[in-house]
């Protein structure tokens, strides 16, 4: 799988003529978040939001500071404890973006209740 999402986002790249990612989002870890980081371009930033590989990967300090990388970390769950003002106001404007149209949900199967267990595949 990691094979197939890298070299989609190669030929990604280079249809559109382009060098190498800025933005890594990465709820995944493990693995692919290693193979990845091998499609960053110098400056890029890292969005760590999670685990569902449930493999935490490791980034060396050593390339951070070589790549110029900025890795930011978001859990949802602190913000709900520590500060929910916060996270409320941020979904009342994610929220007002989409009903702006500024940005959209793209849906790409349906599938009825009763078929929800393979749909996760």
């Amino acid at each position: 799988m990691n094979q197939d999402v890298t070299a989609s986002i190669k030929e990604f790249l280079k249809s559109r003529n382009l060098k190498g990612v800025d933005v890594l989002y990465d709820p995944v870890g493990g693995n692919l978040a290693k193979e990845t980081r091998k499609l960053l371009n110098s400056g890029a930033q890292i969005l760590v939001i999670g685990f569902a590989s449930g493999e935490i990967p490791v980034i060396p300090a050593n390339i951070i500071l070589v790549k110029n990388w900025i890795v930011h970390g978001f859990y949802w769950g602190s913000y709900r404890i520590h500060q929910p003002a916060v996270l409320e106001d941020s979904v009342r404007e994610l929220i007002s973006w989409m009903e702006k149209g500024l940005i959209t949900v793209h849906i790409s199967h349906t599938y009825s209740l009763s078929k929800v267990r393979g749909s996760h595949q």
